[in-house]
């Protein structure tokens, strides 16, 4: 190596830096060594851009596309959505030609026979013949017009509790059923005696609340659950406990509704308008559950209890149940 000569800055193949192994062969010279393949550079996924370390999508995050298998699947509801006036949901009636003819045929042969029989027995002249006819002829199609065109029983049959539902969760859903029908028994009882539009209105509803809970006691989901499960101890609580009270609180306003007037009646309605708005949120609390069992989702007492408590603060109330 001349002196205007640099040394080579090439590494020995083997040995330090400082001392070469001696033993080593004769590194090749540098035109005869293959050049390195360039250091792979990542490429981005298919999938995006490649993540950074401690971003990586690891198989145990919960990614959107992994969130989708989890809980209740959005799918599309099948049935045919009928109104409630609809002849397929509710009771049959007769046809309008029973229900306006008969009353007019009956109560003319009605007048006509009060006129032949005054008149064929002499008991009165002419004119007191054709009163008699119309007075029992109008009587005779009152009662028929009434008798023909009163609403059917909307009342449902009792649901169906399956076969295979044994032990305590068909104990707890037989309570249901029967707190619902003492309870559908006393609103009738009250219907007499509710002349005000506003307690009218509550009983109507707690009919259609009683309706909604014997339908989730007869759904399958809900008999396949544990007796300790939210769904059903939620149930059991609002048919022998919440609306029961609530119906003897209304009962005792609709009492004094006979009595009261002025300022001491007006409170007594905007007591029931109360009661009415708390059996709105009994109603929502049924209706979560309904959504729960179509979805597959399975909730506990405490979450059911905090989603009412939570109802009654949002509109104001001071529940008169104890939740």
């Amino acid at each position: 190596m001349s002196a205007g000569e640099t040394p080579s800055a090439e590494q020995p193949s083997s040995g330090s830096s400082r001392f070469p192994d001696p033993f080593a062969p004769d590194s090749p010279p540098p035109q005869a060594r293959q050049p390195e393949p360039p250091a792979q550079q990542p490429t981005p996924s298919a999938d995006g851009p490649s993540a950074a370390p401690g971003a990586q999508d690891l198989p145990w995050k919960a990614t959107a596309e992994r969130r989708d298998l989890w809980g209740p699947k959005q799918t599309a509801l099948e049935g045919t959505v009928r109104g409630p006036a609809s002849r397929e949901v509710s009771a049959p009636r007769p046809s309008w030609l029973v229900r306006l003819g008969a009353p007019v045929v009956l109560g003319g042969l009605a007048g006509l026979a009060t006129l032949l029989v005054v008149l064929g027995t002499g008991l009165g002249g002419p004119v007191l013949a054709l009163g008699a006819a119309v007075g029992v002829g109008a009587v005779a199609l009152g009662g028929v017009g009434v008798a023909v065109n009163r609403p059917r029983s909307g009342s449902a049959e009792r649901p169906v509790i399956d076969a295979n539902v044994t032990g305590g969760t068909r104990e707890v859903l037989e309570r249901i059923l029967e707190a619902d029908a003492a309870t559908r028994d006393r609103v009738a009882q009250l219907r007499p005696q509710a002349s005000a539009a506003p307690a009218t209105q509550v009983l109507d509803d707690v009919d259609a609340l009683l309706t909604r809970i014997d339908a989730l006691v007869g759904a399958e989901q809900l008999q396949q659950m544990r007796p300790s499960a939210g769904e059903v101890t939620m149930l059991e609580g609002i048919a022998t406990r919440y609306v029961p009270d609530l119906v003897d609180a209304a009962a005792e306003i609709i009492g004094f509704l006979r009595t009261f007037a002025g300022s001491a009646r007006e409170e007594a309605l905007a007591n029931l308008a109360s009661i009415d708005r708390q059996l709105d949120v009994l109603g929502e609390g049924v209706e979560r559950i309904e959504s729960d069992l179509v979805g597959g989702v399975s909730r506990s007492l405490e979450v059911h209890s905090e989603f009412l408590r939570q109802r009654f603060a949002d509109q104001h109330l001071d529940p008169i149940i104890d939740v």
